[in-house]
């Protein structure tokens, strides 16, 4: 018989590409989001949908956590949407710390329900815009155990405010994620505290309206601190610390579609304990909207 953990992960696979090929064969179009792992302000418009395809990896010492997930959108409002995000893994999960990788989707085996509510918005000028957004999730891990750990739900929220123009873009943004108590050893992963900064430019060459092409450039810094895994109230030493990433990233948009994507290096690294230290990131993100 098929372990239980087992049976679930192919059953969300299935469901997942099932639900994927079936959103493409209606005909999609494109809705780009803009940065990759800093925070950003958009939402869909009232009615608007989209498909979001994300394929993430994270690398440390010769181990390698890769996968896909797909991310259905729905635009409630003007200013409210709603996504939910499935795990397809590739490869079996290695001792990583606990990290979102890509801020619309977490970088673990959780399916993931989403709402973004743009509480504020006001036009600065033609074609500019200062906005605030806020971003809740609910995640639910779809393995029993994690790292050695027992896993259980974790809430997830994030407040980003910014400008943006047919030119330049700048985002700012704090995310926290804390997990529940999970089994009867009450293993809690670590909480997440997030900072990001985002800047981007979008070049004259790429201001056209479609059916021209239109790129845009992102610079990305994201500091992340995690606390330490706890196993009954104790907390362990190998696990937690502080990291800063930089990232170049790059958004194309043309017609009903959208990428985006990029490397996130390592600028500083304070681990806890004997953990090495972790490589690079790589996210890349297909996006359709219709």
């Amino acid at each position: 018989m098929m372990p239980r953990t087992a049976g679930r992960l192919v059953l969300l696979r299935v469901l997942g590409l099932g639900g994927f090929t079936a959103v493409l064969a209606a005909g999609l179009e494109a809705q780009g989001h803009g940065p990759v792992y800093g925070l950003s302000t958009p939402t869909l418009g009232r009615g608007g949908w989209s498909v979001d395809l994300g394929a993430m990896g994270r690398f440390m010492d010769g181990d390698r956590r890769t996968m896909v997930r797909p991310m259905l959108s729905y635009g409630a409002t003007e200013d409210l949407q709603l996504s939910v995000s499935l795990p397809l893994p590739l490869d079996t999960d290695a001792s990583f710390s606990n990290a979102r990788a890509f801020t619309r989707m977490p970088a673990s085996r959780d399916v993931e329900l989403m709402l973004g509510w743009r509480v504020q918005k006001r036009g600065t000028g033609v074609g500019s815009r200062q906005e605030t957004t806020i971003w809740l999730a609910a995640d639910v891990p779809t393995d029993e155990m994690r790292d050695d750990l027992e896993t259980a739900p974790s809430l997830f929220g994030s407040a980003v405010t910014g400008y943006a123009s047919r030119s330049l873009y700048l985002w700012i943004g704090g995310a926290y994620e804390t997990s529940f108590a999970g089994g009867p050893e009450e293993h809690r992963e670590g909480t997440v505290a997030m900072g990001s900064l985002v800047v981007g430019y979008r070049p004259a060459a790429f201001r056209g309206d479609y059916p021209e092409a239109d790129w845009r450039a992102f610079v990305e810094l994201v500091a992340e601190t995690t606390g330490r895994d706890e196993s009954k109230g104790v907390e362990l030493a190998d696990t937690g610390g502080r990291q800063l990433y930089g990232a170049l990233t790059v958004l194309g948009l043309y017609g009903s579609w959208g990428l985006a994507g990029g490397p996130a290096l390592p600028i500083y690294q304070a681990l806890n304990g004997s953990q090495p230290d972790e490589g690079v990131r790589l996210v890349l993100n297909v996006t359709f909207w219709f």
